[in-house]
């Protein structure tokens, strides 16, 4: 729309402009404002051609249409994602007492022996484990030899490497895999019985061996002990 035409001699009759610092977008109700302020201060000898001005209202029938098009729009979206919420929370609540495995670079340790799952990508000559606190010191650390590709486990029995006992609690592992100058892609689990879900600012956790898991980590569910 040519706005240069409105004559601005007359800005006491004029539609206000946007406000500072508002959706620079304009809408219907300000598309529709601005044309009748047009026709209202057009040079009576130059008038505004019927085909600009058809122009001009297609053009505003195409910015109301796109405008309640976005509305409807913005609200199925909505829509979808609480339905699909719902359906999140709903599936949560029925995991309490499954056994699940989970991507996972944490582990419980009790009285029991630690079961840490990893998979490789390939096969690897070299694999390093390292287990470490919640202070980051190293605990226990481990050397395998040419393991092939696909999923596998390493026990830890709770000691560090001179032998002693670790106190009960969470424990972080890094695992890295080579073949020799070749780096491995590789994965840590952890796996266990559902004790609680819950439900929080950053989503659905799931507390398994002591530890929150994020739902969304969880790659395989079985019917529980």
């Amino acid at each position: 729309m040519d706005v240069n035409s409105i004559n601005t001699t007359q800005a006491g009759n004029t539609a206000p402009a946007p406000q500072a610092g508002s959706n620079a977008e304009l809408g219907k109700d300000e598309f529709l404002k601005l044309l009748i302020t047009q026709l209202r201060h057009q040079d009576p000898l130059n008038p505004m051609e019927g085909t600009e001005f058809a122009s001009q209202l297609a053009e505003f029938n195409s910015v109301e249409q796109l405008i309640n098009l976005n509305e409807q729009v913005t609200g199925l979206t909505k829509a979808q994602d609480q339905m699909s919420n719902g359906l999140h929370n709903s599936l949560a609540a029925t995991l309490t007492g499954k056994q699940v495995k989970a991507i996972s670079e944490e582990i419980g340790v009790s009285s029991e022996p630690a079961e840490i799952q990893y998979r490789l990508q390939q096969l690897a000559s070299e694999v390093n484990i390292e287990v470490r606190d919640v202070s980051g010191n190293l605990v226990r650390s481990d050397i395998l030899e040419n393991v092939g590709q696909g999923d596998h486990q390493w026990t830890w029995d709770g000691k560090t490497n001179g032998g002693q006992q670790v106190p009960e609690g969470s424990y972080s592992i890094s695992l890295s895999a080579r073949n020799g100058d070749q780096q491995v892609g590789s994965l840590t689990f952890t796996e266990g019985i559902v004790d609680r879900v819950r439900f929080t600012g950053e989503g659905v956790k799931l507390l398994v061996n002591g530890m929150l898991l994020p739902l969304s980590d969880v790659e395989e569910i079985g019917s529980g002990s």
